[in-house]
This record gives C-alpha cells, sequence and structure tokens, in this order.
C-alpha cells in the first residue's frame, strides 16, 4: 500500500502532456480577452491619425489613395510631431476607417501580434539557439507568452485602445519577431529559408527602426550585442544581419533626426519637462530598480517557481556552456533600463502607461532568460561535481502551485487592473462592457445624425479596459476636436442634459 502510494505521489507527467494543458490553459485565458474586444472603441488618436486615410479613402477608395493618406500622415507628423514613420503608417491603417463596426479588429489584431512574438521569439532561442526538444521548449514557451498578456501593465493602453496598442505593443512586437528573425538567419542552413528570413530581416528592420523610442532603441541595442557576440566568436554567419542592421541605421537617422521631435521637445522644456542626456541615463537605471517590483510582484515569483522544474527538464539535452552567469545579468539589467531613457529625457518621467507596457516586455523576457541562464550555469556546476536534480516535478507540484497563484490573485487588492484575463471576464460578466458600447453606438449615431455642432451625454458605464477617458465640455479640447472632424462637424461637446 504505501509503495503504491509512492508511485502515485511520485508522478511525472510527459513533456507532452504538459504542452498540451499549457496550451488549453492558455487558450482559456485568452478566449475573455478576445469576447471583449467586440466591446472596444476608439479614442482621441484613433481619430487624428485615422482620419489622414479616411480622408483620402473617401476621395476615392483605392489602393493609391490609402498609400496617399500614409505618405501625408507621415511627413506632416515627422516635420511637426515625432519621427517614428513606421509607427505613424500602421496608425493610420486602423480598421475603422472602413467603418466603425471594424474598430475590434484592432484589438484582436494587437493580442495576436503579442502571443504570437512572444511565443515565436522562445522558441527560436530555446529550440534554434539552444537546440532543445520540442516538447521540452513548449510549455516554457506557453508559460512566458502567458505571462506576457496576462500580467501586461496596462491592459487598455496595451490591447484596446488601437493607436497606443501598436504604438508600443504591436511595434514592440514586431521587434521581437525582427529578432527570433536575426537568430533564425544565423541558424539556418536551407537556401530558400534563409532568404526569406534575409527579406523579413529588411523589412523587420524598417518596422523596428521606424517604431517608438523604447522599441527603435532596444532593438537596435540588441541587434548590435549580436554582431559584437559573433565577431567575438568569430561566426562569419553573423555577415548575414548586416543588411538588416544597414536598414536598421539609416531608419533609426530618419526617426531620430524628424524636425518634429525637436518641436515636440520645445513644448515639453517650455512646460520644465524632460532632462538632459546623461542624467536622463543615469536616472534610467534607478527608474529600473525602482520597476522591478511593479513589473514582478508574486504572481511573477510564482510563475518563475513554475518554470523552474521545466527548465531543468529542457537543459537535460543541451549542450551550450552557460558562462558568466553575472555578465549576462549585467547586459540585461542595462538594456531593460534603457526602456526609461526616452521618456526621462523626454518628459522627465519614466513614461506613460503605454510607453511601461513595452518597457515591462522586455523586463518579463530578460527575467525569464536570466532563470534559463541561471540554470543551465547550475547545472554545470553540479554536474562537476556529479550531483543530479530530479528531471522534472511530481504532478502534485503544478496544482500546489496553482492554489498557491490563486492565494496570490484572491489577496490582490485590484485584480482588474493587475489579471487582465479577470478584467475582460468581469466586465463582459457585469454586463459593463456591453453597455458601454451601447453608449457608444448612440453617440456616433447622435454625431452623425446631428447638426454642425453636436452636444452628446457622458457615459455612464465606464470599463476602464474599453474608455481611456472621456470628451470634454470645451469643444475645443483636442479630444473634441478630433472627433468633430473624424465626422464633419463644427464642433462636438460632451455635457450632461439638465434635467
Amino acid at each position: 500500500m504505501l509503495t503504491r502510494w509512492r508511485r502515485i505521489m511520485g508522478y511525472r507527467p510527459g513533456k507532452k502532456l504538459l504542452a498540451i494543458l499549457a496550451v488549453l490553459a492558455a487558450a482559456a485565458l485568452l478566449l475573455p480577452l478576445l469576447r471583449v474586444a467586440l466591446y472596444s472603441a476608439p479614442w482621441y488618436d484613433d481619430y487624428l491619425y485615422g482620419y489622414f486615410t479616411k480622408s483620402a479613402l473617401e476621395e476615392e477608395g483605392t489602393l493609391r489613395n490609402l498609400l496617399i493618406g500614409l505618405w501625408f500622415c507621415i511627413r506632416t507628423q515627422w516635420y511637426c510631431w515625432q519621427g517614428t514613420f513606421s509607427s505613424m503608417a500602421l496608425m493610420c491603417m486602423i480598421p475603422m476607417v472602413w467603418g466603425e463596426q471594424y474598430y475590434f479588429l484592432g484589438p484582436v489584431i494587437l493580442l495576436f501580434l503579442l502571443v504570437l512574438s512572444v511565443y515565436l521569439l522562445m522558441g527560436v532561442l530555446l529550440r534554434d539557439l539552444l537546440k532543445a526538444e520540442k516538447w521540452s521548449a513548449v510549455p516554457i514557451q506557453i508559460t512566458v507568452t502567458v505571462m506576457a498578456f496576462e500580467l501586461i501593465y496596462n491592459l487598455n493602453c496595451g490591447i484596446y485602445w488601437y493607436n497606443a496598442g501598436i504604438h508600443y505593443i504591436g511595434m514592440h512586437a514586431f521587434m521581437l519577431l525582427l529578432l527570433a528573425g536575426w537568430i533564425k538567419l544565423i541558424r539556418c542552413n536551407g537556401r530558400v529559408t534563409g532568404g526569406l528570413l534575409l527579406i523579413w530581416s529588411v523589412l523587420g528592420a524598417v518596422l523596428a527602426s521606424g517604431s517608438n523610442f523604447v522599441t527603435a532603441l532596444q532593438g537596435f541595442l540588441v541587434g548590435g550585442s549580436i554582431l559584437v557576440l559573433g565577431a567575438l566568436l568569430k561566426d562569419r554567419r553573423v555577415l548575414l544581419l548586416l543588411p538588416s542592421l544597414g536598414v536598421y541605421c539609416v531608419g533609426m537617422y530618419f526617426n531620430l533626426a524628424a524636425p518634429g521631435n525637436q518641436v515636440r521637445r520645445l513644448q515639453h522644456t517650455a512646460c520644465g519637462l524632460g532632462m538632459d542626456p546623461m542624467p536622463a541615463i543615469l536616472r534610467s537605471f534607478q527608474e529600473a530598480v525602482r520597476f522591478a517590483w511593479t513589473f514582478s510582484g508574486w504572481i511573477t515569483l510564482l510563475f518563475l517557481v513554475l518554470l523552474i522544474p521545466l527548465i531543468w527538464v529542457l537543459l537535460r539535452d543541451v549542450k551550450l556552456r552557460f558562462r558568466f552567469p553575472g555578465l549576462f545579468l549585467a547586459w540585461s539589467f542595462c538594456l531593460y533600463a534603457t526602456g526609461f531613457t526616452p521618456s526621462l529625457y523626454g518628459m522627465g518621467s519614466p513614461g506613460l502607461g503605454r510607453t511601461l507596457n513595452a518597457v515591462k516586455l522586455t523586463f518579463q523576457i530578460l527575467l525569464v532568460l536570466n532563470e534559463i541562464y541561471f540554470c543551465g550555469w547550475l547545472k554545470e556546476k553540479l554536474a562537476r561535481k556529479e550531483r543530479k536534480l530530479d528531471q522534472g516535478a511530481a504532478w502534485w507540484f503544478y496544482p500546489v502551485l496553482g492554489g498557491l497563484m490563486l492565494l496570490a490573485f484572491t489577496l490582490e487588492p485590484n485584480q482588474s487592473a493587475n489579471y487582465s484575463t479577470f478584467a475582460a471576464y468581469y466586465y463582459v460578466h457585469t454586463g459593463e462592457a456591453y453597455n458601454f458600447h451601447q453608449e457608444y453606438l448612440q453617440r456616433v449615431q447622435k454625431i452623425k445624425e446631428g447638426g454642425d455642432d453636436v452636444t452628446v451625454e457622458p457615459y455612464y458605464f465606464k470599463p476602464w479596459i474599453l474608455m481611456g477617458s472621456e470628451l470634454s465640455d470645451d469643444p475645443a479640447s483636442e479630444e473634441n476636436m478630433a472627433i468633430a472632424k473624424w465626422y464633419h462637424k463644427a464642433s462636438v461637446t460632451c455635457k450632461k442634459s439638465q434635467e
């Protein structure tokens, strides 16, 4: 009887079973996020940037006019506000330019990009770089992907507000896909595959170099680090990255040299905002330390514990040497800290919620990579002393850890702000998301059917993940003017009716 009990408690689920369960769990967590996307609604910059292509398509609904609208937006903003040309192009291609009913496709696309980029990057790192076995890698890929969308810093700015989401989470996702392409290009041998990866590396360089400054800077630094490491290791295949990195440098130049950047900088300094370059760089390290716990917390620590047996199984057949873990940690911390530098230089603050979404995503990936690296280093140390750790965890480890995660969730005072799936489920289940969307549709109808000057009611239902802010009672405010211009109105005012 005792032997049978020990056998039951000592059962270790196989790699394929763990991978299948991880996929099912991730799918279950994603469903509410996709469901609530149906109730998303545009706001502010969605109208501002989308208007360029909308007005062009209203003249003639052709691809040529779409491109004319994109070019006019990029050229105007490049001179007047910012140089992020690839971000602005995708901002203009907001789905609602073909009809407000298609706005929900933006959040769906953003969620897809986030999931795909993290999953593929981790897969390339584990399977192409470390040469790990497929079924050992999948549970880790899924776990890191779940961390990325479940613990996103600001769900509204990251997914459900298209303009803010595509500018940071979307462009950061393209940068991660570019990094995956670079590593895959160095490792692949096939001519056709290599040619396709080379094309993607150039296209990805255009996208990443013309994105927000956090993404553009971090992508450039990682690319440069790969080039230097390849030179030190005398790996000639790293030269395949030169066309992409050359395009990246040109793109970054056009991004940073835009006159609009100086216009915005002068506006901020006139308000007492911004910092000089060197103080901004030094302050970045301070902010990196300050935000480390904000970006992690108890739930992230539990995810890292969950990963330990999965990583150990993965490393069983990995031959790569994990030397100088402290050096890798220092490099990772410096890369993570650069996420704060652009905002500190431009505004004197660590960044808005939309910016911190990208910074946290980098932090999460680097955190897991350092855990893998340290475990690999520890494995080598134990092997020298002829010691071995158990290969994988017993089945009861996973429900126990799940219970601890549930406890961390229960003790969280603001669950809807820190757990994406719960926030989506809550606002759908309570009906707030549906009622908010109905109010939005009624507002759109009133604006369309009203005269030149329209007054609308404030929203009663305000689910924060779907609604960033509200229109003003001042028709001259930028938010009001943006929506008025979209619907060809002289003014739009938001006031509560006097009963």
